[in-house]
């Protein structure tokens, strides 16, 4: 079951990480709530509404579907075709799982839409969503059982482009961690980024309702930023295990210290646009929320310099961090001033726990 799993639907979210990044950014970061709420009340009472719902989703299966079909091609897994051996509930079961891997995004939007059905009192329009979903579980299955009694084994054989790309490829280091975050580790940037926007978005909200000062969104978007450890992990092993020659390069300080900087700035641009979106913070406090978000990514990622990874007790290390973050916003110590030391102590050990102790002498 997990060679299923690992092998092909943590491929696919992976090969199209950016894609989902970009339907999160437009989800979150451009629709507001009514807006949201007023997709789910078109599709639970519209006239065309849940034929339209269901022509979304069943473009998405197939897609998947397809994915499948051409995947499973590919020379590399001819070790698939050995599920024939198992017997026929078993391969039925896991196959009608690793459908419900593919079909997760429908699934906790159908989640959503039956909240909103609750909340609204139109439970009685929701139960078309739920013969559907199964519809579309069994298709995946069968195209997955098709496959494999159907093997055919090609090696791709390369062929002239009509249309010539004429951008070369940016020289740029900033470019490369980037492209390998979303290519080589695009499953913990979508989880990543979507447990920060989800977060930003119910801070947001609970922000709207009621009347309060910096210090409340400030606690929630804390963590919502902290959420975005694993991704900063990930660019830990960029460096210490993909870009190995990295370090050897004669680079000041300064250099190295916004080539850690610039990334982590890139990295909390969707929680940002979340907040821009929802219009209850100005710009003042945006800018500030911004800089304290910057601050502690950049304080965790000292702390797996020192530690050259992330230890076991790590956790207990960063909910202690955090509450001591908490403290401090809650007794009305100004977020630039957290930030400002902040950013200031990281400058400061950044020689001390950086691993090539002659970048002073740079």
């Amino acid at each position: 079951m997990n060679m299923l799993l690992l092998s092909t639907v943590s491929v696919f979210f992976r090969q199209r990480a950016g894609t989902f990044l970009m339907l999160l950014c437009v989800l979150f970061g451009f629709l507001s709530a009514n807006e949201h709420h007023a997709f789910a009340v078109f599709f639970l009472t519209g006239t065309y509404g849940m034929l339209t719902l269901f022509g979304i989703w069943l473009l998405y299966s197939l897609l998947c579907g397809q994915f499948v079909i051409s995947t499973w091609k590919l020379p590399e897994y001819r070790f698939i075709y050995h599920s024939r051996a198992w017997p026929v509930f078993v391969r039925t079961r896991r196959f009608l799982l690793q459908a419900l891997g593919f079909l997760q995004p429908i699934l906790y939007y159908g989640i959503y839409l039956l909240i909103m059905a609750v909340q609204d009192k139109l439970l009685n329009r929701f139960w078309p969503v739920i013969p559907f979903y199964i519809l579309l579980i069994l298709l995946l299955a069968v195209t997955a059982e098709w496959r494999i009694r159907k093997p055919v084994l090609y090696v791709p054989v390369s062929r002239k482009s009509i249309i010539k790309w004429s951008i070369p490829r940016p020289a740029s280091p900033l470019y490369w961690s980037m492209e390998w975050l979303v290519r080589e580790r695009g499953i913990t940037l979508l989880v990543g980024k979507t447990g920060g926007m989800l977060v930003t978005a119910g801070t947001m909200l609970y922000y709207s309702s009621g009347e309060y000062d910096i210090r409340m969104p400030a606690v929630g978007m804390s963590l919502a930023y902290l959420l975005n450890l694993g991704i900063s992990l990930e660019l830990y092993k960029w460096e210490a295990e993909i870009w190995l020659w990295g370090r050897s390069l004669p680079v000041s300080l300064w250099r190295r210290w916004a080539g850690i900087v610039v990334p982590h700035l890139l990295l909390l641009l969707p929680e940002t646009i979340v907040v821009m979106r929802n219009g209850a913070i100005g710009i003042s406090g945006i800018v500030q929320l911004y800089m304290l978000g910057v601050t502690i990514l950049i304080r965790s990622h000292l702390y797996i310099y020192k530690k050259s990874g992330l230890p076991e007790n790590a956790m207990q290390v960063i909910l202690f961090g955090f509450t001591i973050l908490t403290l401090l916003i809650l007794y009305k110590i100004p977020l630039l001033l957290l930030s400002a030391c902040g950013l200031m102590f990281s400058l400061y050990a950044f020689p001390k726990f950086y691993p090539l102790r002659r970048i002073r002498n740079c």
